[in-house]
Formats: structure tokens, sequence, C-alpha cells
């Protein structure tokens, strides 16, 4: 895949993704992106989108009381192994403050 703006080869990399939940930052680390190394534009598939979003509406349900790191990589494997079990309490062993 190209970069639509420089028209460079895009790489496969990881990056965190920074958001507010009201008054606390909220880091998803080792998120899978394309970048493009030449200009720095930055590609997230829509799946990758969906997750992260995922990912921040559990925590939005939370009681979070400080700034929060989750990693992207090890939610995703372990809310497809709670799939059927009532996965917000193990979900929420993920969160790091």
């Amino acid at each position: 895949m190209k970069c639509v703006f420089c028209g460079h080869q895009l790489a496969k990399d990881t990056q965190t993704i920074e958001r507010r939940i009201k008054t606390h930052l909220v880091c998803v680390k080792n998120v899978p992106v394309d970048s493009c190394h030449f200009c720095g534009e930055v590609y997230v598939d829509d799946n990758i989108v969906s997750v992260t979003n995922q990912i921040l509406h559990f925590l939005k349900d939370q009681q979070i009381s400080n700034n929060v790191v989750v990693d992207f990589k090890t939610f995703l494997e372990q809310s497809a192994a709670n799939l059927n079990n009532d996965s917000k309490r193990e979900l929420h062993n993920l969160v790091t403050a």
C-alpha cells in the first residue's frame, strides 16, 4: 500500500493512541498502524479503530480515577478469550493505572 500524500510505501508499525475520558488520559499502546516513514502519515484500519473504540467505551463505563494505559494486543486477546464469559471484570484487569 502506498501513502496517498507522498506516494511512498507504507510500513507495518505500532503506535500509542491517546484519548481523554473526562479528565483522565487514556493511552492505548501497541495499536497496529500502517505508517509512511517518508512524510509521517499514519493509517489505521477500520477494524483497529473499532477495537480501540470498544476499549474506550469499556473504560467510559468504569469508574476510573487515574490516567490509564491499555495494551491493545493484550486487550484483544483477552476479550476474545472471555467472549463467552461475563468479561467486564476480566477486562478490567487489563487496565493499568
